[in-house]
Order: C-alpha cells, then structure tokens, then sequence
C-alpha cells in the first residue's frame, strides 16, 4: 500500500529544534545528516507505514493509534489513517511520548477553541 505522508506542524518544529541542538554543540555536519535521516524515514514511512510499533507508554493507557519507528536516539511518532500517515512529533527518546502528545492535544483544543 502506498501513502501519502504529511508531517504536521508540531514535527517540523521539533525538527527545527533538533537541528539546532545539534548546531549549537559545534556540528553543522552532524546537524544536517541527522535532519537527513529523520526525514528519510518519514518519507520511507510511505511504502510501509504499518512497520512500526505502538509506543509501550501508549500500549499501557490502552492507546493503540499511534505507531513508532527509531531514528538514532529519536522517536518518530505517526498515526495511520488510510492511505494517509501523519508524523505527529519526533521526540528524543528519554522524553514520555504520553505526555507529549497530550499536551499538544492540548495546545490543540485551546487553539481550536479561543479561533472559533
């Protein structure tokens, strides 16, 4: 099955973020190949998105909507719908996937709801 992947706002600002960590350590090089690899297994994510798994932290709430694949040290957090994947975040894995996720649905709703 081929799918069509859109990485949402939150993950390009995540993305942003890591470069710059890794700027800021003094390696533009290793900036720029990390970001690299990030992006090339989201895009891989197209040709199989059903390879990844449901975070543990997840599995124990009983939320089994999200998937995982492991770029180096970060966690590309994804959910399936249809012939569509959305990259939600990339997270650094010592980071609580649950937690992050719930304060983005959060920023969310109250985004939603202070527009309407």
């Amino acid at each position: 099955m081929r799918c069509t992947v859109f990485m949402l706002q939150e993950a390009e600002f995540d993305l942003e973020a890591i470069f710059q960590y890794i700027l800021d350590s003094g390696n533009p090089a290793a900036a720029k190949d990390m970001i690299r690899l990030i992006r090339n297994a989201c895009d891989s994510l197209s040709q199989m998105p059903d390879r990844g798994h449901v975070p543990p932290e997840l599995a124990r709430t009983d939320n089994y909507e999200y998937r995982q694949i492991i770029v180096e040290s970060y966690r590309i957090i994804y959910q399936v719908v249809e012939s569509n994947v959305f990259i939600f975040g990339i997270i650094h894995g010592r980071r609580n996937v649950d937690e992050v996720l719930k304060q983005r649905l959060l920023m969310q709703l109250c985004f939603f709801t202070e527009s309407r």
